[in-house]
């Protein structure tokens, strides 16, 4: 089996313990902007460390960022941030597993935004996909023993939340797609780490303004 397939397995469950982690914060005893900022705060010195080390140790040095880097790359570090605050809003009007479900419509908006924002292309099987997704997702907001007709019952706070947050996660993942694309020289996984290293220590300055 090929290793992305692992990498992408791990990475899912990752995310899905940081995010129940951050409801467990929401829950007991931070804000919604100190429970997003958790999330930044404590990755962006690991992200630093490694973008470091994997930058000397392969030699490619410090990188020559053009002005689109950081252009795209604040893209995505503030529509994570709004993203985020989203997501963390929605966990208090509905369950986890529908948040998370909700969270997920970033992969089917991602692919519209794209076609905006980088001019990617997506096929006709493709599209039919996204509309069939979209649609099972906006099944499950319609919230258990609701009376009254569906239209009212599924356009709710909660869908909204839920959609904004992928809509948010879809300008994130086209962001830091076209950071890492601007960068001209190195590898993948360097174009890759140089970006998440800016954006992550972005995020952190900017929550903790936003909070002092």
């Amino acid at each position: 089996m090929e290793p992305w397939i692992f990498i992408t397995i791990g990475a899912a469950l990752a995310q899905s313990l940081r995010f129940m982690l951050q409801k467990q914060l929401k829950t007991t005893a931070l804000s919604m902007a100190g429970t997003t900022f958790a999330r930044f705060v404590y990755s962006a010195p690991f992200v630093a460390i490694a973008a470091t080390l994997y930058a000397r140790g392969s030699g490619q040095g410090a990188p020559d960022l053009p002005p689109a880097f950081f252009g795209y790359a604040a893209l995505g570090g503030l529509s994570q941030i709004f993203g985020t605050f989203c997501v963390v809003a929605l966990f208090m009007h509905r369950n986890f597993a529908v948040g998370i479900t909700f969270k997920k419509t970033e992969v089917l908006l991602s692919a519209l935004i794209g076609f905006t924002i980088l001019g990617d292309v997506v096929s006709l099987p493709a599209l039919a996909a996204i509309v069939l997704g979209l649609v099972g997702v906006l099944a499950l907001s319609d919230p258990p023993q609701a009376s009254g007709p569906l239209l009212t019952r599924v356009l709710n706070k909660g869908t909204v939340l839920g959609l904004m947050s992928g809509f948010m996660f879809g300008f994130l993942g086209n962001g830091y797609r076209g950071a890492s694309l601007s960068i001209g020289d190195g590898d993948v996984l360097y174009r890759t780490i140089i970006t998440f290293a800016f954006v992550t220590a972005f995020q952190t300055a900017v929550l903790a303004m936003w909070l002092i």
